[in-house]
């Protein structure tokens, strides 16, 4: 919010990408884990990743949740309403309702409330999401403010992974026939948090004099390029994990009757900023440069922890942007210069380039050395138990992507060098690798037009230095063949299609209920099985629609379409969803 002076909010009328309903799918087509909506996964590839949480238990949950990065602040004349809704196979509900309109000229506010449910399609796989957002604008010349709130919930049941995958392998029941590994575990994870953002203006005004005709009017033109930006974050995140403890788990340290884990974290995170802000002529369209400190304190909560521990730290952070009418660049800095994670480091750049009014590209560096979660320095819970003094985590990462709009084409690289990052061992057990380790992605994608007829295809060629750390598939493809015409005079858009994703076999992750932790594995290769769908969907006016048929290939194929070990993925089901928009 700090680093820029206006949002945008796109509105998505079109049905190309409609049928991709599940929420996973806003991240990446290709994704890994249970594809049950709530549930924890990870894209196909690995720069791909969505950002981390600040709350280590979220990181497999993105899209699912709002954060404060993802606040739209609106300043509209009229009233705007959307309504989502997704329905269909294993009970599936999909739920958006956002609402915002300015009370006044200066003064606006948002409602944004997601809602997930769903039984899943295999046993114990029931999950329940709730994701809300209110947010309240306030600008003039001298002071604006901006307010959020937001509360994410995730309820879910852990079924551990199928718990014979040979039975599953040789017959074709239907899903929710096949026993899991788990029936009676239970997962919540929460937040509730609150960031207010103001800012000072210091300046004059110039008064112009408009003439026309007979007419004057006077015309006050506030101009600035100063100002003092003050921005507070307070957020509590809690985890609680329960089961009946049973052979699933190696270890039981405390009760062989209940488990009941918790996790508690909260945060407080204040800047205080002074902006530079420049509009330029010509070429030169802005500068802006951003400059001032931030203290972050943060109260972690292990389990069986007597008393929480506080942490604190102070930072020096800047941001400086020049945008010119062709290309924009952009860097962000944080540096720890005292407290808990002094000498932590992270920088981002970002360049955008028009090469043309049809071509240019984007290129970003990303570099970082930080201390890893204060959860991975220890940790006591009734199945895991660890104490580790970690070294700071390395990450560097670069990327460009080239965008060829006359002929649809996109084509990129990115590359990801780490070092004394984590895994988990094929005990569930968190390890610091020291070696460095390469891990590089190019993709391709195009689409083809053919009068009415559309055919994209996307691919991306990873490679892995060492896979057996960081195991991931080396090809990922998607496709989508699709027809597309206005009919009935131009009334209703229609458009029919079929969908394809793939990912080549790889020794894939297992997952850990008990810490919510993706783990290494070499029992069993999983992949290499495409999943087809076909679909229609409809545009009217401000209403869309779909029906989707997803896994067609799954009923006359063997069922060994697993996504991880023992994680299948989801079978044939039927799914529907609209969306509608009001503007007043």
């Amino acid at each position: 919010m700090t680093e820029y002076s206006d949002y945008t909010y796109i509105a998505d009328t079109l049905t190309d990408e409609f049928h991709n309903f599940y929420t996973q799918q806003k991240l990446s087509y290709n994704n890994l884990g249970w594809m049950n909506p709530g549930q924890p996964y990870m894209p196909a590839v690995f720069s791909q990743r969505a950002k981390a949480n600040p709350f280590w238990f979220f990181d497999n949950y993105a899209k699912f949740i709002t954060t404060h990065d993802d606040i739209i602040y609106f300043d509209v004349q009229k009233p705007f309403t959307l309504f989502n809704f997704t329905g269909g196979g294993n009970e599936l509900e999909l739920v958006k309702f956002l609402h915002t309109q300015n009370i006044t000229p200066s003064l606006s506010f948002a409602f944004d409330y997601n809602i997930t449910n769903s039984t899943g399609h295999y046993q114990s796989n029931k999950t329940k999401v709730n994701a809300l957002s209110f947010n309240t604008a306030y600008t003039k010349h001298r002071y604006q403010s901006h307010f959020n709130f937001i509360m994410n919930k995730i309820n879910h049941n852990e079924n551990g992974g199928l718990a014979d995958m040979a039975i599953f392998d040789t017959t074709s029941y239907p899903a929710n026939v096949y026993s899991t590994n788990l029936d009676n575990a239970y997962n919540t994870i929460s937040q509730i948090g609150a960031q207010y953002n103001h800012e000072y203006r210091f300046g004059t005004y110039n008064i112009d004099t408009i003439i026309v005709k007979s007419d004057t009017a006077i015309n006050k033109i506030f101009e600035s390029n100063f100002s003092l930006i003050h921005d507070v974050k307070i957020d509590r995140f809690y985890r609680i994990y329960e089961d009946v403890p049973s052979t699933f788990y190696a270890n039981t340290y405390k009760s062989n009757t209940l488990t009941f884990d918790s996790v508690a974290y909260k945060t407080l995170d204040n800047k205080l900023l002074l902006n530079f802000n420049i509009d330029g002529k010509g070429k030169m369209q802005n500068f802006q440069v951003l400059a001032g400190v931030s203290n972050y304190l943060y109260n972690y909560h292990f389990p069986d922890t007597v008393k929480a521990k506080t942490y604190f730290s102070n930072y020096v952070t800047g941001m400086a942007k020049l945008n010119t009418n062709v290309s924009s660049l952009s860097g962000v800095l944080n540096y720890c210069f005292i407290g808990t994670d002094a000498f932590d480091m992270n920088m981002l750049l970002n360049y955008n380039q028009r090469l043309s009014k049809k071509m240019g590209f984007d290129a970003y560096f990303d570099y970082s050395l930080e201390n890893p979660s204060r959860f991975l320095f220890n940790y006591n819970s009734n199945h895991f138990r660890w104490d580790m003094n970690p070294a700071k985590i390395y990450k560097n990462a670069a990327g460009i992507n080239f965008g060829f709009d006359s002929i649809y084409l996109n084509m990129g690289i990115s590359i990801n060098l780490l070092k004394n990052y984590f895994v988990y061992n094929q005990f569930a057990m968190p390890e610091q690798i020291s070696k460095a380790n390469l891990i590089a992605d190019a993709f391709i994608s195009k689409q083809f037009n053919f009068g009415s007829f559309h055919w994209l295809l996307k691919f991306t060629y990873q490679y892995i230095g060492d896979a057996e750390k960081v195991p991931l598939p080396e090809f990922v493809g998607y496709t989508n063949f699709y027809f597309k015409k206005w009919i009935f005079h131009n009334a209703l858009l229609l458009q029919l299609g079929a969908d394809l994703k793939y990912h080549s076999g790889f020794y894939g992750y297992a997952y850990m209920p008990a810490i919510g932790a993706f783990y290494l594995q070499n029992n069993m290769e999983t992949g290499n099985y495409p999943n087809a769908a076909v679909y229609a969907a409809i545009k009217v006016k401000r209403l869309r629609g779909f029906v989707k048929a997803g896994n067609l290939n799954s009923m006359f194929m063997t069922q060994q379409n697993y996504l991880l070990y023992a994680i299948p993925d989801n079978p044939f089901s039927v799914n529907f969803g609209i969306s509608w928009e009001f503007y007043d």
